[in-house]
């Protein structure tokens, strides 16, 4: 859709947002406006907080977890310590799992877990020699094939060259169970650099792969493959997740563009050209990735500053922060706003955090959906 069409007429917005109100702002059902309501970029910036070397955020029922040179923090949406700060030594790496939370200290080569409402110390589990890991995610696709355990965590470690595998026991912690990917091949089924991860509202896991000449989120049937073979004589079985399909495919055989989000081999017969990209759809360093709660997946673009938003069936939809307001977002987390017990009295995705580098900062930016309900005044002009 053009610029011009995004760039709604006040009057017309106004009288737009009045039935978007009565319909649940989440659906936007009354504006068949998939983008933001004022301008191009849809949120606005409205908070800046400091952490010291911030590293990685997540939000669950409007809790804010962030670690960083001083560990892990429990918070409110207005940044407030609720909980106080777990003491940690390189805290690189943070996921949240129903009740608990996960975090990886690297210069213990340690994985903790907390009691997420006011993390008490629940456990921990030296796992040496895992490398340094950048990102974490936990997803329960398949963990039938481990009795007795909750989920299953996965760890970037793009030192290694792969995404690691525990099968997570509530009483007994981790037990490594394969990969997810390695790096050592070309297809959607490898992640060359590994970084964040999420799982989408298919349970297919998202993987972010920062190699340079791909730039892609590639979008993974988490669930170990049984049938997979070992890489090499006398290792055990990888285990590895397959490549999913973002869409119907376009094509036969399917084109590696269905599995991934962003700048990849499409159908047509055009020769593909790998590298960073600053078009609307691809990306220049995708270093972070989640998911609001209406499936839309949002993006941390990192070398073009600014924050993509797909739907859940992998299509761009709008992005925002191409000014000063979001430069390299390396982590990224939403969360949703709920006004009632109706399924459309929702903002999806009503705040969004972003993890700065280099400035000590976390910044909050606010939906245009939501500004309107919270102010009852149109967004200012961008």
């Amino acid at each position: 859709m053009s610029t011009a069409l995004r760039r709604l007429a006040l009057p017309a917005v106004l009288a737009g947002l009045v039935l978007v109100a009565a319909a649940g702002c989440g659906e936007k059902i009354s504006i068949p406006e998939p983008s933001g309501l004022y301008s191009v970029s849809g949120y606005l910036l409205q908070g800046t907080y400091d952490l010291p070397n911030p590293r990685r955020v997540a939000v669950r029922s409007g809790v804010l977890y962030a670690i960083g040179g001083e560990g892990l923090s429990r918070r409110n949406l207005e940044f407030e310590e609720r909980g106080g700060t777990v003491p940690l030594g390189d805290p690189t790496a943070l996921c949240l799992e129903d009740s608990l939370v996960f975090v990886w200290d690297d210069d213990a080569e340690r994985l903790h877990w907390y009691l997420a409402r006011d993390l008490t110390p629940l456990g921990q589990a030296e796992l040496p020699g895992n490398g340094r890991v950048t990102a974490m995610a936990t997803s329960t696709a398949g963990i039938e094939q481990v009795p007795g355990a909750g989920t299953y965590l996965y760890m970037s470690v793009p030192d290694s060259g792969v995404i690691r595998r525990f099968a997570f026991h509530e009483y007994s912690g981790p037990e490594a169970h394969g990969i997810l990917a390695s790096s050592a091949g070309q297809g959607a089924r490898f992640v060359h650099v590994a970084g964040g991860m999420a799982v989408d509202s298919d349970d297919s896991l998202l993987v972010c792969d920062a190699d340079p000449d791909r730039n892609w989120v590639i979008r993974f049937n988490a669930t170990p493959d049984v049938l997979d073979v070992a890489t090499a004589p006398g290792e055990p079985d990888p285990l590895r997740g397959r490549a999913a399909r973002f869409r119907a495919p376009a094509c036969e055989p399917p084109a590696a563009d269905e599995y991934v989000l962003g700048n990849a081999q499409g159908c047509d017969d055009a020769p593909w050209v790998p590298g960073p990209s600053d078009f609307e759809g691809h990306f220049d360093r995708a270093l972070d990735v989640t998911v609001d709660g209406s499936g839309r997946i949002f993006v941390a673009d990192t070398g073009n500053d600014r924050v993509q938003i797909f739907t859940p069936d992998g299509h761009f939809d709008f992005l925002f922060g191409k000014t000063n307001t979001s430069p390299g977002p390396v982590s990224i987390a939403v969360s949703d706003e709920r006004y009632g017990a109706g399924e459309n009295d929702v903002d999806y995705a009503a705040w969004v955090f972003l993890v700065i580098p280099g400035t000590d900062e976390v910044r909050r930016f606010i939906s245009n959906e939501h500004y309107f309900r919270v102010t009852q005044q149109p967004p200012p002009a961008e």
